[in-house]
């Protein structure tokens, strides 16, 4: 019986990584400059809205008011990010070719 609760555990792992990976800071510093739309997606999950070149990710939580922006060049590669919080500007980073607000 442990076998089973393993083969349970191990699927809902893979479950949730499926699912799309959580927006944290650390998922967000493995972005880097260069990667592709396909690269990302494996890091951040699928962008909530897309603009063009620009990704944007939110989390689900209202109370949350972070944002991830990921920008993408002419030749579909990322060019830039940005992590915004307007309830904490001190987190705030901004790396690459972002457009300014």
């Amino acid at each position: 019986m442990p076998r089973m609760g393993l083969l349970v555990a191990a699927a809902m792992l893979a479950g949730l990584a499926l699912a799309g990976c959580q927006l944290t800071r650390q998922s967000f510093q493995a972005v880097s400059i260069g990667q592709t739309p396909q690269e990302v997606q494996k890091i951040l999950g699928a962008p909530k809205y897309q603009f063009g070149g620009e990704w944007i990710y939110t989390t689900d939580d209202p109370r949350d008011l972070t944002k991830v922006a990921v920008y993408f060049g002419p030749d579909k590669t990322v060019v830039g990010k940005s992590w915004e919080n307007p309830e904490k500007p001190w987190e705030n980073l901004r790396e690459g070719r972002v457009p300014q607000p």
